[in-house]
């Protein structure tokens, strides 16, 4: 569920981290919306080592910054680890992968098209 998010709010990461943590899920993963405006999605996933997100497209450019672990992300034949504080961005459209090389968070934020952003 996203947070009712007001720009004078603050979030904080850390504890959001803990409580999103995937635990024993058969997933290993789990992900929730912190905010959802109209062209704006802030999105926080927790993995554990070793899971990943199967190769996929966003509607929008966006932005995939670890915040905890390491993260690979994979661009066809490329690829680029981001250990905690590091940041890549994506153009919209572009197939790409996430996978936990160690348990660990990242923020995914997705610029939407469009003003509905559904």
């Amino acid at each position: 569920m996203a947070l009712d998010f007001h720009f004078e709010d603050a979030i904080d990461l850390a504890a959001e981290i803990d409580r999103l943590a995937p635990g024993d899920s058969a997933a290993g993963r789990r992900a929730e919306t912190l905010i959802k405006e109209d062209r704006l999605r802030v999105v926080l996933v927790t993995m554990h080592a070793g899971k990943q997100l199967d190769e996929h497209t966003a509607p929008g450019p966006i932005t995939i910054q670890t915040l905890r672990g390491r993260m690979v992300v994979s661009v066809g034949a490329d690829a680029w680890e981001l250990g905690a504080g590091n940041l890549i961005a994506l153009d919209a459209g572009v197939r790409h992968a996430v996978r936990a090389v160690e348990d660990g968070a990242f923020l995914l934020t997705i610029a939407w098209p469009g003003g509905n952003g559904a």
